[in-house]
């Protein structure tokens, strides 16, 4: 049976922290392939995003060399980006798999509010990274990815402010930025 690992996310931008998130969750959970999803549309997210295009473009250009599988499955399937939905779908082309959906420990805290969460976790175990001082409680699995404190709201905002977010974000995801002028400023 294979394992299979699902980290979805805005990714507006993809950074650092979500590379980490990869790395670990790889690892820890023996992960024959990781799918991040861009998501499409997300239910809780109401203030502007950067276009889907340019945040897959971002995700395929950061994740480009390490392996891991970078889908536009919500996308394509189009309306609301609902993870019940996701993970059903998913489970439903890999009947055989065992599945994992990955998710910080800020988000973890409010799972409960999720559209429908018990159908994600009727098909994938929950894998949980610390983040916001939240972490895993039984059933979840805990990712040891170390305390994320990158934000892609934060970057957004030193980007908007003109500093440098060389150290937070791949170098590719950096150069997509300031190629296509995103998040206000294109001179970081």
């Amino acid at each position: 049976m294979s394992r299979i690992g699902l980290f979805g996310g805005a990714f507006d931008p993809f950074h650092n922290g979500h590379l980490a998130v990869c790395v670990a969750a790889a690892r820890e959970l023996s992960l024959d392939r990781l799918v991040v999803i861009p998501t499409w549309r997300p239910p809780h997210k109401d203030g502007a995003m950067a276009p889907f295009k340019d945040r897959l473009a971002m995700t395929l250009a950061a994740l480009d060399v390490t392996g891991f599988a970078v889908c536009d499955y919500e996308y394509r399937r189009g309306g609301v980006s609902y993870s019940a939905d996701t993970v059903e779908d998913f489970a439903k082309m890999y009947p055989e798999s065992e599945l994992y959906f990955i998710i910080g420990g800020d988000s973890y805290r409010d799972f409960h509010t999720w559209y429908e969460p018990w159908r994600i976790t009727a098909k994938a175990t929950l894998a949980v990274y610390p983040r916001g001082g939240f972490e895993a409680s039984p059933p979840a699995v805990g990712i040891h990815a170390g305390n994320i404190d990158i934000s892609s709201t934060l970057l957004r905002e030193r980007i908007g402010r003109g500093e440098s977010i060389a150290a937070l974000v791949p170098k590719p995801v950096e150069e997509y930025i300031i190629e296509h002028k995103l998040y206000g400023r294109g001179d970081l």
